[in-house]
């Protein structure tokens, strides 16, 4: 008994391990990449607020690394393609590198174009900014 309340404390701990969101802001140039990382339900993050502020700060390419995200909903996948609209209608560009075959379904599900928003690692999706020409982004005037 006491054996099998062990493994079941040692299952439970490695999977809140494997559970946990992370997220980091890495500076690659002119390139801010976001590093997604561990379960991203809808409440663990609000992935707009993060993405609004770097369009507020006037970043316009951002990269999310989802290569070791391991759970997302829909939802979330929906934010960012709301995001991604956004940065394009500022003259910006984001992309999604690194989802697995499952994520990348559920990115279409949500409007994503594997073609053009998604690259299968951070580098590529690096190497496709870095081919982007440099415009100075649009700015809508502010509200009053």
């Amino acid at each position: 008994m006491a054996l099998s309340l062990l493994s079941l404390q040692i299952a439970v701990a490695t999977r809140a391990l494997i559970i946990e969101f992370k997220l980091q802001q890495i500076t690659e140039g002119e390139v801010q990449i976001l590093s997604f990382s561990g379960y991203m339900g809808n409440p663990e993050f609000s992935q707009d607020r993060v993405l609004s502020r770097l369009l507020e700060q006037e970043r316009d390419r951002v990269i999310l690394d989802l290569t070791t995200l391991s759970f997302t909903t829909t939802v979330s996948l929906a934010r960012f393609l709301v995001c991604g609209c956004e940065f394009r209608q500022h003259g910006g560009e984001l992309k999604l590198a690194g989802l697995s075959p499952w994520l990348g379904r559920l990115a279409e599900m949500a409007g994503f174009d594997s073609e053009k928003d998604c690259e299968p690692d951070v580098a590529t999706a690096l190497k496709k900014m870095s081919q982007l020409p440099n415009v100075k982004p649009r700015r809508l005037p502010n509200k009053k």
